[in-house]
């Protein structure tokens, strides 16, 4: 299975944006959002996915784990 590709959306809400539309298509699918404010989460949403796609795994952890040592010579 082969990972999505968000850019379609992303240039599709990025064009609705900046026309002022509420409507968007793309990838076949037809959206009416009911705000700007819903428009801009939506993008803001397929941003993050798509980040999150190339980040490397192990960026994409909640949390993290880091080790101090001490070396008396």
């Amino acid at each position: 299975m082969s990972s999505p590709d968000y850019s379609t959306k992303i240039a599709a809400l990025e064009a609705a944006l900046a026309s002022g539309e509420l409507t968007v298509e793309s990838d076949g699918d037809r959206v009416t959002y009911r705000s700007v404010k819903d428009l801009t989460d939506a993008l803001s949403y397929f941003r993050s996915r798509q980040d999150a796609l190339a980040s490397p795994l192990g960026a994409q952890a909640p949390f993290g784990f880091s080790a101090a040592s001490f070396c008396r010579e």
